[in-house]
Order: C-alpha cells, then structure tokens, then sequence
C-alpha cells in the first residue's frame, strides 16, 4: 500500500514539474515575442533611441536602434564604441559635457549632428540607490525643420540689415508700386518724404531708355522667386535730372504680398571717371602704338597686330601678305637737305603709304629709319603685288624732288612682297624674312620697284 502511494506521488509531481515547465516555457515564449516586438518598434520609429554608459571615465554606446540612426550612416558595428570614435572633434567637447551633466542627474535637451543631419535629442540618466548607472537618449530627425528656420532667420535679417545697415538706397516694390523707401533712397531720387514717391509707378523712376529692361527684370525676380545679380541702369530724379545707377534686386514677401526688395546706388561720378579714364586710355595707347615722327603706327603695334593676324590666318587657313618699303638712297637726301627736310620726307611718305594701306583693308607701319612695313590681311599674292606697285606711284606721286637720287629725280621706295598662308609648324618670322629678302632683291636690281618673293609674281620698275 505504501509503496503504491509513493508511486502516485512520485506521478503526480512529475506532471506538476511538466505542467510548471510548459507554464515557465509559455511565459518564456511570450517575454521573447514582446521583446522582439520592442526591439522591432525600436528599430522603425522614426528617431533614434540609444544608452550611454560611463567605463572608466569614457562614455560607451550599449545600444542604438531607429531610423534616424541608420540614416546617420551607422551600424550595430558601431555598439561599443566610444563617444570620441563616432563624434566629430569639433564637436566632442560639446557632446562631453552634456553626458557629463546627464550623469550628474540632469536631463538634457539638446541639439546635434552628423553627417549632414540635425537631430533633436533628450538625454535621460538612469538612477539607482541614487547614483546614475546609464542613460538613455531619444532623437528625431529636425533637419528640415532647422533649414526652413535657418532660411527665415538669414531672410529677415538680410532684409533688416540692409535697411538698417546698407549705406545703399533701398526700395520696395508691391505690384509696380513703391510701398517702402529708407532715406538714402530718398535722397538721391531728389525726395524728402515717401508720399512722394507712393502715387508713382516704380517706371517713372526709370530712365525712358531703360524701362523695357526694368520691366523685364522685375518680372524675372518675381517669376524665378530669386536674386539679380548687379547690373548698370538709369533712374530719374523727382527733377527729371538722369543718374546713373548700379542695381541689385531680391524677392521677398512684404505684408505677405509678392515683392522685390531693390538696392541701389547713384554710380553717374564714377561713370563720368570711368569716361576719362577710357579717353586717357586711349590717348596713352595712341601714344605708346604711334611713331613719335610720323604718326602712324610703330613697330611695336605692329609686331602685335600681326601676331594676332597671323594666328587668324592660321586658324582660317589664310592668306597674309606684308610688303616692306625704303626710301631710295635716303641717306643722300639727308645729307644734300638735311635732317628737318629727311623728317618732312618721312612723314609724307608715311602719309601717302598708310593711307592707301587703309584702302586695301590694312595699315602700315614705321619699321625703323627710313623703313616701313604694309600688313595686309587676306590679301592674295597677285593683289599684294599690285598694291605693292600702288604704293610706289603713290609715293612717287607725291613729287619730293631728290637731286642726289641715281634713279628718279623726285623721292620712290624699293618694295619686297610676300605671301604666306601659315600651316602648323610654320614660324611668324619666315615671313618677315620673306619680304626682307624680297626688298633686298629690289634693292640689288636697281631700286624703285617692287620685288615679290615668289619670282614668278615679280613686278618691275615704275
């Protein structure tokens, strides 16, 4: 009997362990799914949820979870980690001491950020037996947020420094129609009050000339919502007196309706200096491209034009000519007239050379002493030539006696004609050499004529 009792207790504690273990088990069960449950909410709400814990004086990360966290460009590589290995340098004092002051027992609000993001974060310590043994930090993504607030905050002090701050004149217009002026604007628009200028369209401030411009313009700011960059224009005074004027212009919104904030300033001084400054320019350039005696251009101008013809003609595949000239038997000339009457000889000659020079699409230069030198761009060979022949008539024509002169009894020249249409790997000089050669052959062969390069070409006497 005793031993059949003991077997039936023996039975019924046994199923009571596998009734207490299926119990133990379904609990079990269920503590896994809800923490899975939670770790699965973790991971998809919007933010970040991460702990802190402080080893060994350095602050530790057990855990992140959250979009934001991923979208940070992190992983759960990154659990363990210390603070100084995944904030940025610049900002770890700042991260520090607001983990410093959680630890105390503060809860802290604050904002970050990496990667290019702004977040949001609330840092809560966790207490036991009145010491912190974690935190644990909640974050959401404000980067949105912040660039809209950040635009609204440049926005308005943009507007209000350049009306408080801005030696500049400043205006705004609401459907063509000033609606604000500061005093700099006044003044220089020839007014002392706004009134005066509220019961006139924006267009009577603008010069006549330049009112299809500002319309467009005005337009555009509206239409793109954005900024003009500085262009020159023209206003009106109150008093109809013109000035010139350099101006900006920005969208914004004024009582909430669609403007344009316009910055100006009056330039008509600096253009008037900009004016003389180009006429000075230009009198220098005449002067530094002008041969002192002659007038007409010197050899530096000409070393310059013709290395900017050259590179034309060499891009176009053209022709370019040159023609360089000597008066005959000069030195004779100054020493039976003298010097005063060899420089009136030279600036008639120059004279007659460079103006028929001109007709043929060209110009001439003084090379050196009684030297000149004809450039002739796109001219072919054949009517190099005859420009070449031209020239000595032109010079002969004009009847400078010259007694001491073995070929005419008035003043001629000697002329070397060439033609080159330059290809890669040809050098400007060859042609210099070219028409020099030529000159020299004229020279040789008697004088007062011309010599072209390419002896097929060749013209003789006058």
């Amino acid at each position: 009997m005793l031993i059949w009792f003991l077997l039936l207790l023996t039975i019924i504690s046994i199923m009571t362990a596998a009734l207490l273990w299926s119990r133990f088990s379904r609990v079990q069960a269920k503590l896994a799914l809800v923490q899975l449950e939670y770790t699965d909410l973790l991971r998809k709400q919007q933010g970040i949820t991460f702990k802190v814990k402080k080893i060994n004086g350095e602050y530790r990360y057990l855990m992140f979870e959250g979009k934001l966290y991923y979208m940070l460009g992190l992983t759960q590589d990154d659990v363990g980690k210390r603070m100084e290995e995944l904030i940025p340098p610049h900002r770890q004092d700042y991260i520090r001491d607001i983990y410093d002051r959680a630890w105390a027992g503060e809860t802290v609000q604050y904002e970050s950020g990496l990667n290019g993001l702004t977040y949001l974060n609330s840092l809560t310590p966790v207490i036991e037996n009145g010491e912190t043994i974690e935190l644990i930090g909640a974050g959401s993504d404000i980067t949105e947020r912040k660039k809209a607030e950040q635009a609204m905050q440049e926005s308005e002090s943009r507007y209000r420094q350049l009306v408080e701050l801005s030696p500049d004149a400043i205006f705004v217009v609401t459907n063509r129609q000033i609606v604000f002026m500061n005093k700099k604007a006044m003044a220089v628009l020839g007014g002392s009050s706004l009134e005066e200028f509220l019961e006139r369209p924006i267009q009577e401030n603008v010069h006549p000339e330049f009112r299809s411009r500002a319309r467009q313009h005005l337009q555009q700011v509206l239409d793109t919502k954005g900024v003009l960059s500085p262009y020159e224009t023209r206003y009106v005074k109150l008093n109809g007196e013109p000035i010139d004027a350099e101006v900006t212009a920005a969208y914004m919104l004024y009582q909430e309706a669609p403007s344009v904030i316009i910055i100006f300033r009056d330039i008509t001084e600096r253009k008037l200096a900009e004016l003389q400054l180009q006429e000075s320019n230009m009198q220098l350039m005449k002067l530094v491209s002008l041969d002192g005696l002659t007038s007409i251009a010197n050899r530096r101008f000409f070393d310059e034009m013709m290395e900017k013809e050259w590179d034309l003609a060499l891009s176009g595949e053209l022709p370019l000519s040159i023609i360089l000239c000597d008066i005959d038997y000069f030195k004779a000339y100054n020493d039976t007239y003298g010097h005063q009457e060899g420089d009136s000889c030279l600036k008639l000659t120059a004279g007659a050379l460079d103006k028929f020079a001109q007709q043929s699409g060209g110009f001439t230069a003084r090379y050196g002493g009684e030297e000149f030198i004809v450039l002739l761009p796109e001219i072919a060979a054949e009517e190099a030539a005859d420009i070449g022949v031209r020239l000595c008539e032109a010079v002969k024509a004009l009847g400078i006696p010259h007694r001491a002169s073995l070929v005419s009894p008035v003043v001629t020249i000697s002329a070397g004609v060439t033609t080159f249409t330059p290809s890669a790997g040809d050098e400007l000089e060859m042609l210099i050499w070219q028409a020099d050669t030529a000159l020299y052959e004229a020279k040789q062969s008697g004088r007062n004529r011309v010599q072209v390069y390419d002896v097929s070409l060749m013209k003789e006497g006058i």
